[in-house]
């Protein structure tokens, strides 16, 4: 019952491999390529995709080893791109696998079905996945009632607003985004964050030497830590990020802005906290293909 799946994100491209019976993780790597530097400019770069092709060729491999058949996905970055083409024609001659490249709706149903699998099911929840390029939105009980992506990532917003200091900027683009939708995903009992931002958001919030995916699932992430994370990132260089205990290496120039989406979302919903899921769109993607 071994399946095996690849997200080529717009920041790092990851792979699990899953007993889907047993709802168990057998394997999961993760890897920063940075495949969406650029992204605003509507193409991908030569050697963000050079560098991502020689992860994904060996995650496949990899996978293979354990007899499995493999499937990859890809989100924000790819499906933006105007020359996506030559990027998924560059993974199929080395690998023999079709890309699905799925729009922002299947991005947001998947990473409900991740997210939402090891809470209770009978609970109003709401769910906010930030990636790269893109946030989803998704409200839901054992069906989705709502559902929507922005484009608004930290990758994306750090190229935007970052790079020139303009987080107030930042916050207003957040807020003109997501005020429209807001009485279509507020009144849940339990919002729940998935996605690199929002599980390294709580390793640092904990101070982990390591990361450990049993501590951070199900962490409670309170509104004011979240906003004494920003303030310590806003006053540090970026040399000093790398000594930011739960950071993950390759993340230190784009965690700002990852933070500061979520910080103005909770503001906006009027929530103290989020709880946070190290299950996401890839445990989703495989379990929605058993469906």
């Amino acid at each position: 019952m071994l399946k095996a799946a690849v997200d080529i994100g717009t920041n790092s491209i990851r792979l699990l491999i899953m007993d889907t019976l047993l709802k168990k993780r057998i394997l999961k790597r993760v890897s920063i390529t940075r495949l969406g530097q650029g992204v605003d400019s509507g193409f991908l770069r030569e050697e963000a995709m050079k560098r991502t092709l020689n992860v994904i060729k060996g995650y496949v491999s990899e996978a293979r080893n354990y007899g499995c058949s493999v499937m990859a996905y890809a989100t924000s970055a790819v499906r933006s791109a105007q020359n996506k083409d030559e990027f998924l024609r560059m993974v199929k001659d080395e690998t023999s696998i079709w890309v699905d490249v799925i729009d922002g709706e299947t991005e947001a149903e998947i990473g409900f079905i991740g997210a939402s699998a090891l809470f209770p099911d009978d609970e109003l929840k709401l769910v906010i996945d930030i990636g790269g390029g893109s946030t989803e939105f998704i409200k839901g009980r054992n069906n989705i009632l709502n559902k929507f992506s922005l484009d608004m990532g930290s990758v994306r917003f750090t190229e935007r607003f970052i790079v020139v200091d303009n987080i107030c900027g930042l916050y207003k683009k957040v807020e003109d985004l997501l005020r429209p939708h807001l009485d279509d995903i507020k009144g849940a009992e339990r919002i729940i964050g998935i996605g690199g931002t929002i599980t390294n958001l709580a390793a640092v919030s904990m101070e982990l030497d390591e990361y450990d995916e049993s501590r951070v699932q199900g962490y409670y992430l309170r509104v004011e830590k979240i906003k004494e994370i920003r303030q310590k990132l806003c006053e540090i260089s970026p040399d000093e990020m790398r000594n930011v205990k739960g950071l993950q290496k390759g993340r230190e120039d784009i965690i700002l802005a990852g933070t500061a989406i979520l910080e103005k979302c909770l503001d906006l919903l009027e929530s103290d906290g989020i709880y946070v899921s190290d299950w996401d769109n890839l445990e989703g993607y495989i379990l929605s293909k058993e469906k």
